[in-house]
């Protein structure tokens, strides 16, 4: 008879689900089996209380975003239903990291400036495509936020024709 290395896992959260414990020598895998059952949650579970901490956290940060909207003036994006939050999470973040780096060590522009110039940048798809590269720099950032307004873009975009 072959020693089984699938085993039925009774986890605390009451579900039982099978694990393969190929890897785990014979002779210790029922002791980890139990191990795993009195320690851990089932994978659905542990992904449903993984998504719940995600939305938590994306609330909390939405609200210190909409503090530092009302803080600094700035007016409320436009975009979808999805876009809106996402994007003001976005903005909050490059703005709270523009300001941290000129007040730790790059007083080479001003933080008041920029987030004039972001006043102006309203459409919730500029903030989700220009700044979610986790490779940008405070450079970057500052370059894309300071062109990205043209006088040609205040222009009314009615067609006379």
């Amino acid at each position: 008879m072959a020693i089984a290395t699938k085993l039925l896992v009774q986890f605390k959260c009451g579900h039982a689900e099978a694990k393969d414990l190929e890897s785990t020598p014979p002779g210790k895998r029922k002791a980890k089996a139990f191990g795993l059952g009195k320690n851990f949650v089932c994978s659905r579970c542990f992904k449903a209380l993984r998504r719940d901490e995600l939305d938590r956290h994306n609330r909390d940060l939405l609200v210190q975003a909409q503090g530092f909207e009302e803080d600094h003036g700035l007016p409320e994006l436009s975009g979808s239903e999805g876009q809106v939050p996402w994007a003001t999470r976005l903005r909050y973040q490059v703005l709270t990291d523009l300001i941290e780096a000129a007040d730790s060590h790059r007083p080479v522009f001003d933080p008041g400036q920029v987030i004039e110039v972001a006043k102006s940048l309203v459409r919730a798809g500029w903030w989700i495509d220009n700044t979610r590269d986790p490779d940008l720099t405070v450079d970057d950032l500052l370059t894309l936020i300071t062109t990205a307004i043209d006088e040609d873009d205040l222009v009314a975009t009615e067609n006379p024709f």
